[in-house]
């Protein structure tokens, strides 16, 4: 799955003057002096969640009330009553506009920091809020910190939400809300950049807004064809199946006004399918790096408390071993500190002096561990990336249920993903997926095409901390590269082969897609002989002026390019890497002189694809065949069980009338069933060097004697096939020998 964060924070404000605020929503208040005014109001928590509160004493509306009904556990509201949000018309605010909410905040004590959310409220319940928000680091002294938040669409009331923490006491003031300016309606597209080069399934987000008013929905076009659009901020637009070439997008904002506006124009290239272009394992050689989220328990609202760099021995995270059976073994993340920030002593009173015993000691903190590989900006802009792997053992799943888990009844979980951050890290796209025991994964994802944003791949280990002594009570995540177990394939004649035809107009008229549909393999000029699978130029019989130039028949002029897929479809390889290898054994298909008469050529590939369960998109690995010898290509599949893969061969050119075929050549695939055993012999010196094309999967023995008299064969020696030539030197100085290769 994949989605969309915004990180939120409250900023320090400076400087605000007092005639900007719309409303105080502590006005004329009794509350004890002390803040930077005299109504200021301290709510604290313990184990138990209490809160003092001060009467209401002046305040219109009771706004400004601590909600007396919190007290015992839950969160207070700053509202009047349990339920009834604060009328917008009280507060002289409009739904859908922009306003900055300003609040004076001081920790009086404890460790932990304060807040607020805000909620948009109608008529039937909770719109939308602003998420949790905290500034940190929190600061001793009275500051004022603000953020900027939209009132939903809809909304007839706010609720304001006090955020702190257990063993905390934290004082706020002058909760106000600044006057929106009045900035025209606009609208930007910001990503894709201009002049990118995007993939034919890629995202288009655009910023807009007004004030005062909202933005109720934005339109995405290219050129003047509408591709979709969005009615929620951040607007954006997932593209699918876009044609290739140029193309120049827009984006269109409509206010709740009436009014709207269209973006600058953003000139882009859409390339072809998009293509795995970095695939990445599990390798230690990579420039592993940690860190560490920190979030309150479940138990108290999951509440973001900090983040930072951590090292990997801190993460618990280790390999062992080296190359392709290395092992990452990941564990709970431990903390040497007895502060009841970290534990909870009224789980285990034995624990109840920080001095010890701690062995058993109950974490009260929520870790988000993250360990992964950072990836050099703008290597990866705008190119899938693909993050393979298997899952050897998992014992942090048995811990998910309750009898399990640690004093609090909380468990671990741990998934790989791959993330693309903005440039300033304010906001992800993300792929992640829970990993299994036994079973490979793999996460993919189409990165945005911006070269200042930054690409992760990893996995992140999520449950409470653990005392040092305890981590290996609670189980470990092993995890392993894909490299031990792929799936070897050839050009077998035996193998059940489909045919598939794209047809597109030729380049000279645009290129443009026409149509696709199944196709007989003989109907595509891929048959199998005796010496293999022979690929030729596209034959159609029809003499239609759609067909040829001017019309049909001996020596006429293709009309169409011919996207020919010669395939076998072998279903779902969730996770598994295929190898899809084989042997050229001619080709006169590319030469220069093989062209028709007004310039096109053919070329082939072979390939692998991974298409979706839909068929809407797919990875793919390609090799080009212009020449003759071994090739082989893989891929690491997605882990998903309803996709398809497919490999084969993709030959692609003008179509030509039936009898003009030969001319134009092809190209001919060795049969698995008689893969060539010859050996090219030569001479150097002394030594006899013995050449053969070998594949990946099979093994090749040259054999030897004397004489052809003689009753049986010697083993020169063995070697296993690398997708290339190999050359194996006899320097024994014999005057004669006879040379046998067999393959298994």
């Amino acid at each position: 799955m994949k989605r969309i964060l915004t990180l939120i924070a409250l900023t320090a404000l400076t400087g605000v003057a007092s005639a900007q605020l719309v409303t105080n929503l502590f006005p004329n208040g009794d509350f004890t002096a002390g803040g930077p005014t005299g109504d200021w109001v301290e709510v604290s928590g313990g184990g138990a969640f209490t809160y003092t509160y001060p009467a209401t004493g002046g305040n219109p509306a009771e706004h400004g009330v601590i909600d007396a009904t919190a007290a015992g556990g839950g969160w207070g509201i700053w509202v009047g009553g349990d339920t009834t949000p604060i009328p917008l018309t009280s507060l002289g605010l409009i739904a859908g506009n922009i306003y900055t909410f300003v609040q004076d905040m001081k920790v009086l004590s404890g460790p932990n920091t304060g807040g607020l959310k805000i909620e948009s409220w109608g008529p039937s319940g909770k719109i939308s809020d602003s998420g949790d928000m905290r500034p940190w680091p929190a600061t001793g002294s009275w500051a004022t910190y603000s953020t900027n938040y939209t009132i939903a669409p809809g909304a007839t009331g706010l609720k304001i939400v006090p955020l702190w923490g257990p063993t905390s006491s934290v004082a706020f003031d002058n909760l106000g809300v600044i006057a929106p300016a009045s900035t025209p309606l606009y609208a930007t597209i910001t990503s894709p950049a201009n002049g990118a080069t995007v993939n034919t399934n890629f995202l288009i987000v655009a910023s807009a807004g007004v004030l005062p008013g909202a933005v109720t929905n934005v339109s995405f076009y290219r050129g003047a064809s509408l591709l979709g659009s969005d009615d929620t901020s951040p607007f954006s637009l997932n593209v699918s199946n876009a044609a290739t070439g140029s193309a120049a997008l827009t984006a269109v904002a409509q206010a709740d006004t009436g009014a709207s506006i269209t973006s600058a124009v953003v000139n882009i290239t859409v390339a072809a399918v998009a293509t795995v272009t970095n695939s990445f394992l599990v390798d230690p050689a990579a420039a592993w790096v940690g860190y560490m989220n920190v979030r309150e328990t479940p138990q108290n609202f999951n509440g973001f408390v900090f983040g930072s760099a951590w090292g990997v021995a801190d993460l618990s995270a280790a390999f062992s071993g080296s190359g392709p059976s290395s092992r990452l073994t990941l564990k709970p993340a431990p903390l040497n500190d007895t502060n009841a920030f970290w534990y909870d002593y009224s789980v285990e009173p034995l624990l109840s002096s920080p001095t010890g015993p701690f062995n058993g000691a109950v974490g009260f903190k929520e870790m988000e561990a993250s360990f992964y590989v950072q990836l050099p900006d703008a290597t990866v802009s705008g190119n899938v990336v693909q993050f393979s792997g298997t899952c050897v053992s998992n014992s942090l799943d048995i811990r998910l249920n309750a009898a399990s888990t640690n004093g609090i009844g909380n468990g671990w979980t741990n998934y790989a993903f791959v993330k693309d951050f903005a440039p300033d890290y304010s906001s992800v796209v993300e792929s992640l997926v829970i990993v299994t025991a036994g079973a490979p994964f793999s996460v993919s994802l189409t990165t945005l095409p911006d070269p200042a944003r930054h690409v992760q791949y990893g996995f992140v280990t999520r449950g409470p901390n653990v005392w040092p002594t305890d981590v290996n009570n609670y189980g470990a995540v092993v995890l392993q590269s894909l490299d031990v177990t792929p799936t070897n394939v050839t050009v077998n004649s035996s193998s059940s082969w489909s045919g598939y035809m794209n047809v597109f107009n030729k380049p000279q008229d645009g290129g443009g897609y026409q149509f696709g549909s199944p196709w007989g393999t003989a109907d595509l000029c891929a048959v199998f002989n005796s010496s293999g699978l022979v690929l030729s130029p596209n034959v159609i019989g029809d003499p239609n002026a759609y067909w040829y130039t001017p019309s049909g028949g001996p020596g006429s002029v293709g009309n169409k390019t011919m996207d020919a897929s010669m395939y076998v479809e072998i279903g779902a390889l969730p996770g598994r890497k295929l190898i899809f290898s084989g042997n050229v054994l001619s080709n006169t298909l590319v030469s220069a002189s093989n062209t028709n008469a007004i310039g096109n050529g053919w070329t082939s590939v072979a390939f692998i694809k991974d298409f979706a369960p839909d068929y809407s998109s797919f990875n793919v690995s390609t090799q080009a065949l212009t020449g003759t010898g071994a090739f082989s290509i893989q891929l690491n599949t997605v882990n998903d069980p309803a996709r398809h893969v497919q490999y084969g061969f993709e030959t692609v050119g003008p179509n030509v009338w039936v009898t003009d075929v030969a001319p134009f050549g092809n190209i001919v695939i060795g049969n698995a069933g008689t893969f060539p055993t010859s050996i090219t012999p030569s001479l150097s010196g002394g030594t006899v060097n013995l050449s053969f094309p070998t594949q990946l999967g099979k093994a090749y023995t040259i054999q030897y004697k004397s004489l052809l008299t003689d009753p049986s064969w010697s083993t020169l020696t063995t070697t296993n096939g690398t997708a290339s030539t190999v050359v194996i030197g006899d320097s024994t100085g014999n005057g004669q020998r006879y040379y046998r290769l067999s393959i298994q």
